[in-house]
């Protein structure tokens, strides 16, 4: 069962990231960066994180909602 909750959820995944494709500014800015190119979107508890560049779209992280993600200058 844990495999077929895991491949709906790879599946889910893959289908919001053609949306930000398509769509690359639906998502909203990541609140940790609060840069206009560095977006987000949400899949049920995972958060898609996103930059956008003139040419291509990178997706930066797949995370879950609950985990802190730190930014560069909160390691100094």
């Amino acid at each position: 069962m844990d495999a077929i909750y895991a491949l709906r959820t790879v599946d889910r995944i893959t289908r919001k990231s053609q949306q930000i494709g398509a769509f690359p500014l639906s998502g909203r800015r990541v609140p940790e960066y609060d840069i206009d190119q560095i977006r987000e979107v949400f899949v049920g508890p995972y958060r898609i994180i996103y930059h956008i560049k003139s040419d291509q779209i990178d997706v930066i992280a797949v995370i879950h909602g609950a985990m802190v993600m730190l930014r560069d200058d909160d390691n100094e």
